[in-house]
């Protein structure tokens, strides 16, 4: 014969598991879900709802705040959850910056914050051009480079109207 104890104490650890199963499982995201969607090349999270399911693994989303030009199909895995109470608000994506800055006719102010440590440039020196890797950023407007192929010692401070940015 079986314990009784024994068998109920079995049938309360699997109710219980059954449980923490459920309340750990959310409902999958619907049409007009206010969501986190990673954005940009910055990797930052802005607040978004979501207008329509396109499939399974993508949706189309509206980040708050941002004209409906910017709406974008974003894969499942770019979504960081559902929006609280007061969620985020990063500045705008280099995108968005270079589009407002060429609508102002500030497209080369726009140009100076886009590189980063690690980028690899083109840089103007007495008149040839030297590949180099961006060390640092000084300032908006000047770059610490590191030319290729070259001593550390040739490490410089340039300002952004140094950087070549024609092919």
């Amino acid at each position: 014969m079986r314990d009784p104890t024994a068998l109920r104490l079995r049938v309360s650890a699997l109710f219980a598991l059954v449980l923490a199963l459920c309340l750990s499982c959310a409902r999958p995201y619907q049409v007009g879900d206010h969501v986190l969607v990673e954005w940009g090349d910055e990797g930052h999270v802005y607040p978004a709802f979501i207008l329509k399911q396109k499939s399974n693994s993508f949706f189309r989303v509206h980040f708050e705040g941002y004209p409906a030009r910017w709406d974008e199909d974003v894969p499942l895995p770019r979504i960081r959850g559902r929006a609280g109470q007061s969620p985020p608000h990063p500045p705008p994506p280099r995108k968005i910056r270079l589009a407002q800055a060429r609508a102002e006719g500030q497209e080369d102010q726009a140009q100076l914050g886009r590189y980063k440590p690690g980028d690899r440039v083109r840089v103007s020196w007495r008149g040839s051009v030297y590949r180099a890797v961006v060390l640092e950023l000084r300032s908006p407007t000047e770059f610490k480079v590191h030319y290729e192929a070259h001593e550390a010692a040739w490490d410089e401070v340039v300002p952004a109207s140094r950087i070549v940015t024609t092919p």
